[in-house]
């Protein structure tokens, strides 16, 4: 936070136009706040003059200008009657449609595992009318004021004596300042919701108890303040979210120019390449090696070696341990990369039926080695195996410096060691018992493709879609299906893989829709800036239910795929082309036999698994994005603001306000997934909807 001689340093800057540039921006939401502590008449001059447009001012530290409209009564009202629109969350974001409504709650339950509001002091925010934007700088413009972050308004709602000197040295009369500080005081309650939905407010609908519970998503304007912070400083990946009238959607979006940042970390997948097993095998037969050398040379990679190699320049011992912890993963998952042609052509090999005679041109090399061996051999490869890695790593000038390096040579060994564990430990699938019967059902659908899915998936951060989005898809499939069947299943849990990913340049253009005071004009809405995907992936649900239920479903696989839903995240959802996946749609009842088909997905694409890490606070997060690449912010569910209650206009019974809460997860390689073993990938690869009476998150199961 900027102490009081920074706010003193900006005083004291000779150009005029320089110093007012530089206090304006001091006081907006999306910079550090200044200390005004003993400074509050200076501070006072300048909120005042704040309330004109900019070319009214001369200089934002003219006295006489101050006083003048301190004496104004009419210009005074015009800022009073703004303290009304105060907020702690925004309703007018980013739909500025929405009128007449403000929301001032309290911060929602603190919970170690996500970011929200509750992991900062509350602040207010202002939307309204776009006219008066410069109206509502006076009581509602932040600073720190004796060691807390505030604004004018909270802290004449207790009238200190402090301030009571500076309306004076002003000119404001006594009597003047406690009826100001009364009218203050009503105008801005410690709690207040509307009692309607407006109609331009989205609603969604969620699981409460025995029915369901109309939810109105809701931006926080502290932890959005927090945000541009660390992205204004580059601190963090970002983009933009444009608005037109910026103004319309309040005071953080009218200083930034209408340009919101949001955090952007888009999931790390590379487009797969056609028939990859079979060219590895060509490249083979011809004496080529098929080592993913690339992957040695990427910036994840060095970054992780460099990170390990000055591991005990780290301060606290917190930070020591992360780093060496996050570098290791990193190693571990790129040595596997580096790997996978050789894993992925031991299982062709073992599949098709590959005769040995067929790969004695290779005989001797180290490929053959690999290949042939069993499994119990594999270790014996070790030497070889990093004295190659070591000699591609000195054949290039990004990588040299880590070649034979003394502080690296142990963990690089170890962690080859681990993969060769771990490939030689693994379980041949397909000589379990295929035919074990569980009182469950895996229902595995294979290549879906999504058209325009939402990748902002909260207000907060642009990449991977909703969880939620999931598990509300997942909803209405089992909605749909129980329709159909007559049933009662469950689709309790899901495990998400991402084939392919990709994001949509352009705004979509509105559709046409009934719009003016009395909805009798047929026209578009304003169009609204956001991010778009297309995606291709696997999904693997858990079904529970009675026993008649799940056998009658194994005999439905016509109408499991019936009932596929058509939609996901905002987007239009399709089934693979029929020429290139047939069984797209199929029911399991045997985790073997199922995880037999799972570790063959592509190395290319990505688990989305959940995580254990506990996040404090957004600077927090950022440390664990930076160590960990495989690493990305999501929208992980709601937390409530209050309690569910009747209000008009809504879609449900019960409504509530709810604040969307930023979780983190791991995309994890398929290559990853497998080497862990099938007992680790039921166990820790599956997500649930986790719902409590303050709370609708996405949790591991």
């Amino acid at each position: 936070m900027v102490d009081i001689t920074h706010f003193k340093q900006l005083l004291e800057i000779d150009d005029i136009q320089d110093r007012d540039n530089a206090l304006r921006r001091g006081f907006t939401a999306y910079t550090e706040p200044l200390d005004i502590t003993g400074y509050e008449s200076i501070a006072l001059v300048i909120l005042l003059n704040l309330t004109y447009s900019r070319k009214l001012v001369d200089d934002l530290l003219d006295k006489v200008l101050a006083k003048k409209t301190l004496q104004s009564e009419f210009h005074l009202d015009q800022c009073l009657n703004e303290v009304l629109w105060l907020h702690t969350h925004n309703l007018k974001y980013p739909e500025i449609r929405v009128s007449k409504q403000r929301l001032i709650l309290p911060s929602p339950s603190l919970n170690a595992a996500i970011l929200s509001s509750a992991n900062y002091e509350q602040t207010l925010g202002w939307s309204h009318d776009s006219a008066k934007v410069n109206f509502a700088k006076l009581f509602g413009s932040q600073f720190v004021w004796q060691g807390q972050l505030c604004c004018l308004a909270t802290i004449l709602a207790v009238a200190p004596a402090e301030w009571k000197v500076a309306f004076q040295a002003l000119g404001l009369a006594v009597k003047n300042f406690n009826n100001l500080c009364g009218r203050i005081k009503g105008l801005l309650p410690k709690i207040e919701s509307p009692d309607s939905v407006d109609k331009f407010s989205i609603q969604v609908r969620m699981p409460y108890r025995d029915s369901y519970l109309s939810i109105t998503p809701v931006v926080s304007h502290v932890l959005q303040s927090e945000i541009q912070k660390v992205a204004i400083a580059k601190q963090c990946r970002y983009t933009s979210i444009g608005f037109t009238r910026p103004a319309s959607v309040g005071d953080l979006a009218a200083s930034l120019g209408g340009n919101i940042k949001v955090l952007n970390y888009p999931p790390r997948i590379s487009q797969s390449e056609a028939e990859q097993n079979t060219s590895w095998l060509v490249r083979v037969l011809r004496g080529e090696s098929v080592l993913n050398n690339k992957v040695l040379f990427q910036k994840d990679f060095t970054g992780a070696l460099a990170g390990l190699s000055s591991v005990g320049l780290a301060l606290a011992l917190k930070q020591r341990r992360q780093q060496k912890v996050a570098s290791i993963k990193q190693i571990r998952s790129t040595l596997s990369a580096w790997l996978v042609p050789l894993l992925e052509l031991r299982l062709t090999i073992i599949e098709n039926n590959v005769s040995l005679a067929e790969l004695s041109e290779i005989k001797g090399s180290l490929e053959y080695r690999f290949l042939i061996a069993e499994n119990e051999q594999l270790l014996e490869l070790l030497p070889l195996l990093f004295s190659l890695l070591n000699s591609v790593l000195s054949h290039s000038v990004v990588t040299s410096k880590y070649a034979f390096n003394q502080k690296l040579m142990k963990p690089l060994k170890e962690s080859l060691k681990w993969l060769l564990v771990n490939i030689s430990q693994e379980s041949n699938i397909l000589s379990v018992d295929l035919d074990e019967d569980l009182q469950h059902r895996y229902l595995y659908l294979k290549g879906i493709r999504v058209f325009d899915a939402q990748a902002l998936s909260n207000p907060y951060c642009v990449g991977i879609p909703s969880l939620t989005a999931v598990w509300g898809m997942m909803h209405n499939y089992q909605r749909r299906l129980n329709e159909r069947l007559g049933t009662t299943l469950r689709m309790t849990s899901f495990s998400w893989f991402i084939r392919q990913c990709s994001s949509v340049t352009g705004k979509k253009l509105p559709e046409y829709g009934m719009q003016g005071p009395k909805e009798n004009q047929f026209r578009r809405a304003g169009i609204l800036d956001n991010r778009y995907c297309d995606l291709v992936f696997d999904l693997v649900i858990h079904i529970d239910g009675y026993e008649e239920e799940l056998t009658e479903l194994d005999s439905s696989i016509g109408i499991i795929q019936a009932s596929f839903p058509a939609n996901f995240a905002g987007g239009v959802m399709h089934p693979p082309e029929i020429d290139k996946t047939i069984d797209w749609c199929a029911l399991y009842r045997s985790e073997a036999f199922l995880y037999s088909k799972l570790r063959r997905l592509p190395a290319s694409g990505k688990w989305i698994m959940p995580t254990r890490h506990s996040i404090n606070s957004l600077d927090e997060l950022l440390v664990l994005l930076k160590q960990n690449v495989s690493l990305c912010p999501v929208m992980m569910g709601y937390l409530l603001l209050e309690a569910p209650q009747a209000r008009k206009r809504s879609i449900e019974l019960q409504h509530c306000y709810a604040e969307s809460a930023i979780g983190v997860v791991d995309c994890t390689t398929a290559i990853d997934i497998r080497l862990q073993g099938m007992h680790n990938f039921f166990r820790r690869a599956f997500w649930m909807l986790d719902i409590k009476e303050t709370s609708m998150l996405m949790k591991r199961i």
